[in-house]
């Protein structure tokens, strides 16, 4: 008898975590240890991509790109940069906005597509995020809507191809 009460207490901690988690709309990110953890590995990883830049001429043109050339839509504030760590090929930056995808989807339809940019993919509703690819030339841009969240909620991914 003692025993089963000991393995049922130790079901306990599981128990209560599996449903903090659920509480959370199953996202971890959004439970408080690993929110702060989640932020400062997003921090390290922005700090290390802005050296990168400076480093290499590859990500250097394509943060020229997505950042000078390219704009972005009103009230897009930034949240965080990533890079490729093998081959400098693309950079990924997030943003966060207030803006619906409906109104950032158009923005950057019309933004690119007067500007020779081809629309190459367009993918709404379905499993994952809904996005939008373009191509020009020897490069890529894609932008994506992460969701509703208080941190990123669109993506935008210069890549040379």
């Amino acid at each position: 008898m003692e025993m089963k009460c000991l393995q049922t207490l130790r079901l306990i901690p599981v128990v209560l975590m599996m449903a903090a988690v659920c509480f959370t709309a199953c996202n971890p990110r959004e439970l408080p240890g690993f929110r702060q953890e989640a932020k400062r590995q997003e921090e390290r990883i922005t700090r290390e991509t802005e050296e990168a830049i400076k480093k290499s001429p590859a990500l250097q043109e394509l943060n020229h790109l997505c950042t000078e050339e390219i704009p972005r839509p009103e009230g897009f504030v930034s949240v965080n940069k990533s890079r490729d760590f093998n081959e400098e090929r693309f950079l990924s930056y997030g943003y966060h906005s207030p803006l619906d995808y409906e109104s950032v989807k158009r923005f950057y339809l019309d933004y690119l597509a007067q500007r020779g940019w081809q629309l190459t993919k367009q993918k709404d509703g379905g499993w994952g995020p809904s996005e939008i690819e373009f191509r020009k030339d020897s490069y890529r841009v894609t932008i994506y809507d992460m969701g509703a969240g208080e941190g990123e909620n669109y993506g935008l991914v210069c890549a040379k191809l």
